[in-house]
């Protein structure tokens, strides 16, 4: 409770301790972190209160349902108060989290507009793509699966990755 009230509108809030996954009380946590104007909740674990939750409308992450809530208090770490472990990420307030119900990624602050350029310019090759299979073309057809077949066969290092590049297709660099 003590790291929430630093927050604020944008803020968000982690659950953790020591870096190891834990079970987590969810719904008064919740409440508490919407009043106070954070905008979404990472648990490093498993949350209960589902139903609960739902009707708060605070967007919150974990690793799936616990009925149980916490089985144990852990002391505080230190660095609790102006860092966050989530799995093998440590996130300060110089990170942003962006997050969607497949999950959080942590990104540097001074790297989103570089993030969100590549985000916004993969949406577009992706929905482009689904357009295309809707008009019929196959994803076989627009990635000439069978050419990239071909020539890995000829030259077993040759890498879809590498074709996709080659042919203008690639969309993860």
């Amino acid at each position: 409770m003590t790291g929430s009230e630093r927050g604020g509108q944008g803020c968000w809030s982690s659950t953790t301790a020591d870096g190891k996954m834990r079970r987590a009380s969810a719904s008064w946590s919740c409440w508490r972190h919407k009043r106070q104007g954070v905008g979404a909740v990472m648990v490093w674990g498993r949350h209960r209160d589902t139903p609960e939750l739902t009707q708060i409308a605070l967007p919150v992450f974990s690793y799936g349902r616990y009925p149980a809530g916490p089985v144990r208090l852990d002391e505080q770490e230190p660095s609790a108060l102006v860092s966050a472990r989530f799995g093998a990420c440590l996130v300060t307030r110089d990170d942003i989290v962006f997050g969607d119900d497949d999950g959080v990624v942590f990104v540097a602050a001074s790297q989103a507009g570089e993030v969100l350029a590549a985000a916004r310019q993969i949406g577009e090759v992706e929905r482009d793509q689904a357009r295309k299979i809707q008009a019929g073309q196959t994803l076989r057809q627009q990635t000439a699966f069978s050419e990239y077949l071909a020539r890995r066969a000829a030259e077993p290092s040759y890498t879809f990755r590498r074709h996709l590049r080659r042919i203008g297709g690639a969309i993860e660099e």
